[in-house]
């Protein structure tokens, strides 16, 4: 198995509380890694963590780059990005009143520190258009690419924010809350889209997520965080029919 992000005795501390307890993991290239948990457990203080919104009280953060794990602690958050470390809020962050195609195009540009005079260079660069066009196909949004975000679903939504996220070509993709306020058939959608993606891309998923039905469905491990630390570690079957973990649910909206 190949490291691609590793934490070692992370911690951090909010005056008395520590919402992170020295948690060291390893994700593992062919898996997608499901980190879940009871509110309140750190997940997300975890996930600003890893991608340097946060620092850390103390231990470190490494990516695998260039074929090899680099520290990143210290790396601000933009660093870290065009390094391979992709993020997906709970929250939809796209330009509404831009196409899904123009909403790629400036990811596309950023990542590669070009000109964000995106217009001009879409007109005439056709590598740039060629790269749109694969992540549209990629994440099933080719029919919606002239279509402006504020006209999308929901789901649509996510589709564009996961498209957004690829267009940096992530080693690891933290898909935060993937399904959150999603009716039934998007999150089948969006349970299959993971599938495939996890399929036809490099890049390795690590999922935080509260329904319990898309964890078995898309996990190959699960990570659960209680009060910071690391509580269990395992395939689906060994994880969620251990007693500790459904003792940490009991009480949570998180079942």
């Amino acid at each position: 198995m190949t490291t691609v992000l590793r934490t070692d005795e992370l911690r951090r501390e909010f005056g008395d509380l520590v919402a992170v307890d020295d948690v060291s993991i390893t994700i593992d290239q062919d898996d997608i890694t499901s980190i879940i948990g009871p509110n309140g457990a750190g997940k997300t203080t975890f996930y600003n963590l890893l991608t340097g919104v946060l620092e850390p009280t103390s231990g470190s953060v490494s990516l695998r780059t260039d074929g090899e794990l680099q520290d990143v602690t210290d790396d601000p958050p933009h660093e870290i990005a065009r390094k391979g470390l992709s993020r997906s809020y709970q929250i939809t962050n796209v330009f509404d009143r831009l196409t899904v195609r123009e909403n790629v195009q400036v990811a596309r540009i950023a990542h590669e520190r070009q000109t964000l005079d995106f217009r001009s260079r879409a007109a005439t660069d056709g590598e740039l258009n060629a790269d749109v066009d694969e992540l549209l196909a990629l994440t099933n949004l080719s029919d919606l690419s002239e279509t402006k975000c504020e006209m999308l679903s929901h789901g649509e939504k996510r589709n564009v924010e996961i498209a957004l996220a690829l267009a940096i070509e992530p080693t690891v993709f933290l898909l935060d809350e993937p399904t959150a306020g999603m009716n039934p058939a998007e999150t089948e959608r969006i349970v299959s889209l993971i599938h495939e993606l996890d399929t036809d891309l490099d890049a390795t998923f690590v999922v935080t997520e509260h329904d319990m039905d898309v964890v078995r469905d898309i996990s190959d491990r699960i990570i659960v965080l209680d009060d910071g630390a690391v509580l269990a570690d395992g395939d689906p079957e060994s994880v969620l029919t251990d007693e500790r973990v459904t003792e940490a649910y009991l009480g949570s909206d998180a079942t």
